[in-house]
């Protein structure tokens, strides 16, 4: 099978490069050129344009920052939908939101192409050693060709239904997540006010059913390390967070908590912490208390 990867950002590299290292035929496209030239040196081919990947592709991925820029791909001029085969299938990785997502496949299902859509759970981290999840939406008859494929970016596929219900799953999924960067902050901003031994506290928290997957798996070589290079940059953290917040909007569904953590959110990125990885909530909830950062020994 000849897979197209668009999008090699963060998280779409690592998934890319995966790729490659199984032995696939993998052809790039990027505008960050260092990137291309980096899975080029691995193995991968690389496309000129949206156009040129698309001309000998089975499947084509796309692993963008948001909305805007799947849709340019997606849709715009030179891009996917008038480039690609019929017999070919397009699956966006991206995290959207709904109104989006129902109009590519709607787009593509009018001119015949197959869509899915399959958004990526668990951390950068887990992307760079092939341990992904993916949360597929795809017809049925499709799953044959697209499930083996992920299976060689990641460890688990679930498949979440249509197209589109990849989308929605992960929409809540990153709620959850991004509202628990709060709750661990201020639970680890109050237990270093507290005067509490923050090696101790962090691991009660994580013996008992406080513990969740960001501060158990992230938080302690992030943000209590130091470590503020991006794994999930703050950016686009707040970017889900108010897909999520947009979708209780529309759906009116009340959700204080989601809507709380966003305005969260864009206070610290007002505070200058953009490019910064999500857990740096911490930091910025400790300088807003005026408390020293927590950190392990």
């Amino acid at each position: 099978m000849n897979i197209g990867f668009i999008g090699l950002g963060r998280m779409g590299f690592s998934l890319a490069r995966s790729l490659v290292s199984k032995g696939e035929t993998v052809c790039v496209f990027d505008l960050n050129a260092e990137a291309v030239k980096k899975l080029e040196v691995e193995g991968a081919q690389r496309a000129q344009n949206v156009a040129d990947l698309c001309k000998n592709v089975d499947i084509v991925f796309t692993m963008l920052p948001g909305p805007k820029q799947v849709k340019e791909v997606a849709l715009g001029v030179g891009g996917i939908l008038e480039n690609l085969p019929s017999s070919s299938i397009y699956v966006d990785m991206s995290t959207v939101d709904v109104d989006t997502v129902d109009a590519l496949f709607e787009a593509f299902t009018e001119k015949g192409i197959a869509f899915g859509d399959a958004p990526v759970g668990r951390l950068a981290a887990h992307a760079d050693k092939g341990e992904s999840l993916f949360m597929l939406g795809i017809a049925t008859q499709h799953l044959s060709k697209v499930e083996p494929v992920l299976y060689k970016m990641g460890t688990t596929v679930y498949h979440c239904g249509k197209a589109g219900d990849g989308t929605r799953t992960k929409l809540i999924n990153n709620m959850m997540v991004l509202c628990y960067c709060q709750i661990n902050s201020e639970a680890l901003v109050l237990a270093q006010a507290l005067g509490l031994d923050m090696n101790n506290t962090f691991n009660v928290l994580t013996s008992t059913t406080a513990s969740n997957g960001q501060l158990k798996e992230k938080w302690p070589h992030k943000i209590l390390k130091g470590d503020l290079s991006p794994g999930f940059d703050l950016a686009l953290g707040y970017k889900d967070i108010s897909l999520a917040s947009n979708a209780g909007a529309t759906s009116q569904v009340a959700l204080p908590v989601c809507d709380t953590t966003r305005n969260v959110f864009r206070l610290a990125l007002a505070s200058g912490k953009a490019g910064q990885d999500t857990s740096c909530l911490t930091d910025f909830w400790a300088e807003l208390n005026n408390c020293t950062k927590p950190r392990l020994k």
